[in-house]
């Protein structure tokens, strides 16, 4: 804790502020207002299509179930813990499988989910749900398999016979997209699968060999790798749960991430634009990624401390699921008719020890 008050410390000391600040601010408060407008059309549609959704399976998991048996509200979030939140434990763990996609079962948004051998299965869901971190998404919740119910649910996926090798797939029968890696020994087999109707870029993959048509077995396999992609929650047995109960995840280090609008920019000078007191942890904590730096919660809690002091404005509308700094520098980084901005985000590390640099990426 010395450590995180001596960088919130040194803020006012190693920082002034630019004279342009109260300018800046006013453009960025036009185009917040520019983007709430192009967005409420957005997020009507998602709360309709959640609505609906609701209303005709009877619940946001299992159709068997009454909605109020749900987690209660709020748990999910959005950026970083609540000061004194107890992290997710063990901090790292071998992964099992992981589901990943938008499924035609409920429509369409995305699930994605990771699941562990200690039992822990991580994940979150788009969708306006009362126990979520926005109307946009659940944010990261955790719920903990037992020993029985992870094998159960690997064996599922395995008897697709989909997992002898790595596979890309492209099918227009009954699917959108998705990508489900399960650990057979040691190693995790991938499975890609894309419907060229709805993303016609994928049709690309075949000329370099990179995806293959499905056949019509495999076709038929992936639309019940599909139904995954709803939560598996409905179909799992009560006795595969060791914890039912959903709660939030809650990470022990987070990747800190930057990078301008002009491509091509070096990371050092991206980093000469932000606090000094920030560059000095994100250069000290740089991962093989120069544009990333690995930090523990109560640094990322401090390094947002910062941003907030140098009055970066968090681009909510924009990036829902992350939380996301929008900078506009007043030192131009590059010449060039492209606007001079810096995005930050952060990322929690998951327990197999990697983060998602997009989120979502489709």
């Amino acid at each position: 804790m010395n450590e995180t008050r001596d960088l919130l410390e040194r803020v006012g000391e190693r920082f002034s502020f630019p004279d342009e600040a109260f300018e800046r601010m006013l453009r960025r408060r036009d185009r917040k207002r520019r983007n709430q407008r192009i967005a409420a059309g957005v997020v009507g549609i998602a709360v309709f299509l959640a609505a609906v959704w609701i209303v005709t399976t009877g619940g946001p998991f299992d159709r068997t179930q009454p909605a109020a048996t749900g987690p209660t509200p709020p748990v999910g979030f959005i950026g970083l813990p609540l000061e004194g939140a107890t992290p997710s434990v063990p901090e790292r763990g071998e992964l099992v499988l992981s589901l990943y996609g938008r499924s035609t079962t409920d429509g369409g948004p995305l699930f994605r989910a990771w699941v562990y051998a200690d039992g822990r299965m991580i994940w979150d869901k788009e969708g306006d749900f009362a126990y979520g971190a926005n109307e946009v998404t659940t944010g990261w919740l955790e719920q903990r398999l037992t020993p029985e119910g992870v094998e159960l649910l690997r064996s599922e996926l395995v008897s697709t016979g989909l997992f002898d090798t790595d596979l890309a797939l492209l099918s227009t029968s009954g699917v959108i997209w998705g990508t489900i890696e399960v650990r057979e020994g040691d190693r995790l087999v991938r499975v890609n699968w894309s419907n060229p109707d709805i993303y016609p870029e994928d049709r690309d993959l075949l000329r370099d060999d990179r995806a293959t048509v499905a056949t019509p077995e495999q076709a038929s396999a992936l639309e019940r790798l599909d139904e995954l992609l709803t939560h598996p929650q409905p179909w799992l047995p009560a006795s595969a749960w060791e914890d039912k109960e959903t709660r939030a995840y809650v990470p022990s280090t987070y990747a800190v991430c930057y990078g301008a609008a002009q491509s091509g920019i070096a990371a050092s000078r991206i980093l000469d634009v932000l606090p000094e007191p920030a560059q000095d942890l994100l250069r000290t904590n740089r991962t093989r990624d120069p544009y990333c730096s690995e930090v523990t919660t109560d640094e990322a809690r401090a390094l947002a401390e910062v941003f907030d002091a140098a009055a970066f404005e968090q681009d909510e509308l924009e990036s829902p699921h992350r939380l996301n700094y929008h900078v506009e520098p007043s030192i131009p980084l590059a010449p060039g008719p492209i606007e001079n901005t810096v995005d930050i985000f952060f990322e929690p590390y998951f327990p197999h020890g990697e983060f998602l640099e997009c989120s979502p990426c489709r």
